[in-house]
Formats: structure tokens, C-alpha cells, sequence
């Protein structure tokens, strides 16, 4: 695995570098008639067009109007928020043998959905639609499986 990382990560570095190198000598193509009046120049007008942005944002900063500053909304907690470090939730209901029976009887079928090839596919679709869902048959089973016990 490493190995292979390493072997993208040098065909990256190496797509790059051929990549720095095209650009590099397009604009030395197209840069080679430039006399040393013609670099002072568009270095003068670099200068002065950034500098004079840079002018004009710092005396506008300071000048602006007071209405546009950025407001500071506080961070509030959502209503719906489970406590982590509270004693996990407690279901009322009872779950009957049937249900349970169809919660491992899907879980099964999700299982073998993931190990097939021709499967995953509906897998990951049933996964990434409905994020949730193994976390939630696993709370159930164990859930069922605590009550058993009592």
C-alpha cells in the first residue's frame, strides 16, 4: 500500500515537473523579443497597479463605513442534540421475536450484498443514501440481545 502511494506521489511529482517545464518555456518562447525597457515597464506597471490597490484598501479600511463590518453571529446548540457523556438513550418498546427476526434476516442480506461483486454496488447506494442505517440494526440487536439477558 505504502509503496504504491509512493509510486503515485512520484508520477504526480514527475507530471508536475513536465508540466512546470511546457509552461515555462511557452513563456520564454513568447518573452524572447522583450527588450530591458520593455521589463522595466511592465515591471513599473505591476508596481504601481498592485501598489495602488493596496493603497486603496488600506485607506478604505479605515475610512469605510461603520455599517459594513463583519457581524459575529454566536454559535448556539441545536435543540435535536444527543448527550455523549449522559447514559445512552433507553427504548420503551419492546421489540417482538418476528421483528427481530427481519432486522437480522436484512442485516444478513446487507452482509452478503457487501461481499459480492454484483452486489456492492447496491451496497453502497443503500449505504450512502441512508448513512445511518447499520449503525441503527446494531443498536437494535444489541438492544434486543441486553433484554434477553434480563
Amino acid at each position: 500500500m505504502e509503496r504504491a502511494k509512493n509510486n503515485l506521489w512520484q508520477k504526480f511529482e514527475q507530471a508536475n515537473l513536465r508540466l512546470q517545464y511546457k509552461c515555462a518555456h511557452w513563456l520564454e518562447l513568447k518573452t524572447t523579443h522583450f527588450t530591458r525597457l520593455n521589463w522595466i515597464v511592465i515591471l513599473f506597471t505591476f508596481i504601481v497597479f498592485t501598489g495602488g490597490g493596496s493603497i486603496y484598501l488600506i485607506v478604505k479600511s479605515f475610512s469605510g463605513n461603520p455599517t459594513k463590518n463583519i457581524t459575529v453571529i454566536p454559535i448556539t446548540k441545536p435543540a435535536n442534540v444527543i448527550p455523549l457523556k449522559e447514559k445512552p438513550l433507553e427504548l420503551s418498546t419492546i421489540i417482538s421475536k418476528t421483528e427481530f427476526e427481519k432486522i437480522t434476516s436484512f442485516r444478513k442480506y446487507m452482509d452478503s450484498l457487501g461481499r459480492s461483486p454484483t452486489g456492492k454496488k447496491t451496497y453502497d447506494s443503500i449505504v450512502s443514501d441512508r448513512p445511518g442505517l447499520l449503525d441503527s440494526l446494531t443498536i437494535i440487536e444489541n438492544y434486543y440481545y441486553s433484554h434477553l439477558k434480563n
